[in-house]
């Protein structure tokens, strides 16, 4: 494979100056009980905690310019939903997907693609089975379904996917209301349509938000880079997220919303620039 230009070595260094940093903060801090970590997951219903499973539903819809020869633009609206089972221990997530999507492949003014219709559905399972207060230390474990659904060839990877996972969370790595949750996913299709490629991916990403005025607000950040195995290329992807509770406004609870920038980087890259916006609601 191509040398990892340096989207490896940043996430890398990353993990290693925060890993550095977290004890000093945790020695300053007071210890927190089980009790503490239940009370305060119970008042978070920002949907932003990963380790804190929640019933959810989100819908959201993302515009992106596409990276290709002439224009390029990719329109997906997901609803999103998840659940606790298993007494809490587990948690259900699944997405579906509208993708609308124009494309000139070639440059030559003309688009080779123009299609719009269902995408390919997903599913997650994931629980946590290991959590320490003292460390502030969580790892989390799963595996991802990726259902070759879509509606038309272009708007799908064309293989029914597996992808197990796992991430660490560290709580409070920049005091209160913090977690970093660096993570790796690995996928591989087990079946693919005829003509279409097999998928063998990587994804690694660094994923830290910060929430404020008793998680009214929050923001996060989150490098992604993604290693095609099977293609023999590689991109990054950043995200930056700020979001609102929007409760005081509608008289509701758990209602917030949300909008959402990315940046695509390297020659690979699916996208150059997307924004995201969407809405809501944990209970």
């Amino acid at each position: 494979m191509k040398r990892l230009s340096p989207y490896l070595s940043i996430f890398l260094a990353a993990t290693v100056l925060f890993g550095l940093a977290t004890p000093g903060v945790h020695a300053q801090e007071e210890v927190e009980t089980k009790e503490d970590v239940k009370e305060k997951f119970a008042k978070d219903k920002t949907g932003t905690n990963p380790m804190n499973f929640t019933f959810d539903a989100r819908v959201y819809n993302e515009f992106q310019w596409l990276n290709t020869a002439g224009d390029g633009h990719q329109n997906l609206t997901t609803f999103e939903f998840r659940a606790p089972f298993a007494g809490g221990k587990w948690q259900f997530r699944s997405k579906i997907r509208a993708v609308d999507l124009e494309a000139d492949l070639s440059g030559d003014g003309i688009d080779d693609v123009d299609e719009f219709g269902f995408g390919d559905t997903d599913i997650r399972f994931m629980t946590i089975p290991y959590l320490n207060i003292q460390k502030r230390l969580a790892v989390a474990v799963g595996v991802e379904f990726f259902l070759n659904t879509a509606s038309e060839d272009a708007l799908g990877a064309g293989a029914t996917t597996v992808a197990p996972l796992v991430f660490l969370g560290y709580f409070n790595p920049i005091g209160p209301g913090s977690i970093l949750v660096p993570g790796y996913q690995h996928k591989f299709s087990i079946d693919e349509d005829a003509g279409r490629s097999r998928v063998h991916q990587g994804l690694i990403d660094m994923f830290l938000v910060k929430t404020w005025d008793n998680n009214q607000f929050w923001g996060y950040i989150d490098p992604q880079i993604l290693l095609d195995y099977e293609n023999d290329t590689e991109f990054m992807l950043l995200e930056i997220q700020a979001g609102m509770m929007v409760d005081k406004y509608l008289g509701t609870k758990g209602n917030s919303a949300w909008i959402m920038p990315s940046f695509g980087v390297g020659g690979d890259r699916p996208y150059d620039v997307s924004l995201e916006v969407g809405y809501k609601v944990v209970w």
